[in-house]
């Protein structure tokens, strides 16, 4: 018998341990593209559009800017492009900015120069008179006036104009 013969189970065993290790490469290459895209959603999280305005919002919005042609109005601006936290000490300037850190404007009207004018809340029933004073007054703190208009009774274009140049001092 030649020694360079293998005997035939031996032929069966290593195709069999060949199958194993093709199928626990697979199933580890699964595994891994599995965990490597879950890790991925897990960073970048799972989001959807959505609208800016709510049909109320969009319709005042033509109301501002038909009564305004003279500034640019921006809806949904964000309390930090305003504001920012003026505290001496660095862990209160983070808590204040905190504060605001989530918080949007409805409307800022602006001058031809991006200068801050004004900024119009409309309040409607999610509005907390004790929540807007607050925001109002740090508002104030920079300069900025607001103006606030009730959801259910909007006003007219020619009121809004007035009550623009009253904050305006036109």
């Amino acid at each position: 018998m030649s020694a360079s013969r293998i005997h035939p189970g031996c032929r069966v065993m290593k195709y069999q341990i060949l199958i194993v290790v093709v199928i626990a490469a697979l199933a580890l290459t699964g595994f891994l593209l599995h965990a490597r895209e879950r890790n991925r959603r897990i960073t970048l999280g799972e989001y959807q559009g959505r609208d800016l305005m709510t049909d109320n919002e969009l319709e005042f919005f033509g109301r501002l800017v038909q009564a305004l042609p003279q500034y640019y109005v921006f809806p949904q601006v964000a309390m930090t492009a305003l504001l920012e936290a003026a505290s001496r000490d660095e862990a209160r300037r983070n808590t204040d900015r905190l504060r605001i850190a989530q918080q949007r404007i409805d409307y800022v009207v602006c001058d031809k120069r991006c200068n801050v004018v004004a900024v119009v809340e409309l309040d409607d029933r999610t509005h907390s008179r004790a929540k807007d004073a607050v925001r109002d007054e740090r508002l104030e703190q920079a300069g900025i006036r607001t103006l606030r208009f009730e959801s259910r009774a909007k006003p007219s274009l020619r009121e809004i104009k007035a009550a623009l140049a009253e904050v305006a001092g036109e």
